[in-house]
């Protein structure tokens, strides 16, 4: 009898980005570089978050040569992510000028060439709507001299469900024209809810799957990277002001102080619990567990995408890329 032929699975689980955000808030800040030494077997791709631009157009903030070196010798690609410290008025100086985009562009193209970076992930933020076209021509440019070098761009865009070009935070992003430009776009699928309004989902599996419903109608969905929180908020009902991220280990670490029961809310495939603290006061957390991490995971799979991205490394136990794992492998 004959060999029965092996069907080749549609997209190799290898294939897929795995990548996690590296970042470095003071020179000897190493919680992200304790993760990459610990799970990197699970990666395949880091993107260190420790720079951003000036309104001159150069480029400030700190080297973190340990997790290039360490990334490449466990073959993992090291990309560097440019950021614009939230600010639009800088932003829009740097957007608005011909000779200063030309400068920031090889400001970051002279930082990945120096410390050997393999890629840039471009993570501007919290821009003036009014400067989509102006910033739709700075991603042109800046593809089109990183492609000459053979370097590849990945672009970070929030989340959203429909195209709303006046909106603040959100407006800028034109989806279609980045995706049509970038080599992977990374969709900021978390916040949805947070401390700075009422409790709810972090990423409500529901809410994720019609970003991507509309992502995947604007851009090619192999381009495009879901984004995976590796955090919780603890709101504090009775003194709102106090409400706080917390990271997915300290979530454990609440759970077992304050002996609460965990819920799961279905709508959003996300767990929640309550809990009283020390002063009396009421909380409710909404956070990720294995379970739903795994679960939209798998949402790579049914929308045939990218792959995916963690904020933030350094949050998170094992436990949680054991999850991701499961996800990308189904």
């Amino acid at each position: 009898m004959a060999e029965p032929i092996k069907e080749e699975p549609i997209k190799d689980s290898k294939e897929l980005i795995n990548l996690g955000y590296y970042t470095k808030y003071w020179h000897t800040d190493m919680s992200s570089y304790n993760s990459l030494t610990s799970f990197h077997s699970y990666l395949n791709t880091i993107a260190v978050t420790s720079y951003d631009v000036t309104a001159r157009g150069t480029i400030e903030g700190f080297d973190a040569s340990e997790a290039v070196t360490f990334a490449k010798e466990n073959g993992v690609a090291p990309f560097v992510t440019i950021q614009n410290k939230f600010d639009p008025a800088m932003t829009h100086t740097i957007l608005s000028s011909v000779a200063l985009r030309t400068t920031t562009i090889q400001n970051m193209l002279e930082l990945v060439q120096t410390k050997e970076y393999d890629g840039i992930n471009l993570n501007f933020e919290n821009m003036y709507a009014s400067d989509r076209a102006l910033f739709n021509e700075f991603v042109r440019e800046l593809v089109d001299v990183f492609h000459a070098h053979n370097y590849p761009v990945i672009v970070s865009v929030p989340a959203k469900t429909g195209d709303f070009p006046t909106w603040a935070w959100s407006g800028t992003f034109e989806y279609r024209t980045i995706g049509e430009l970038a080599d992977y776009v990374q969709v900021m699928t978390y916040d949805q809810h947070g401390s700075w309004g009422e409790p709810g989902p972090v990423a409500g599996l529901n809410w994720v799957e019609n970003v991507l419903k509309y992502a995947t109608s604007e851009m090619p969905a192999e381009k495009i990277l879901i984004g995976l929180p590796a955090y919780a908020y603890d709101w504090n009902l009775d003194q709102p002001s106090s409400s706080r991220a917390i990271t997915w280990r300290n979530v454990k670490t609440l759970l077992n102080t304050t002996n609460a029961t965990v819920q799961w809310d279905h709508q959003s495939q996300s767990p929640f619990f309550h809990y009283t603290d020390a002063n009396g006061h009421q909380h409710t957390v909404w956070f990720e567990n294995e379970k739903s991490i795994t679960l939209k995971t798998e949402l790579v799979h049914k929308y045939q995408l990218g792959g995916v991205s963690t904020w933030r490394m350094g949050q998170e136990d094992e436990a949680f890329w054991n999850a991701v794992h499961e996800g990308l492998n189904q």
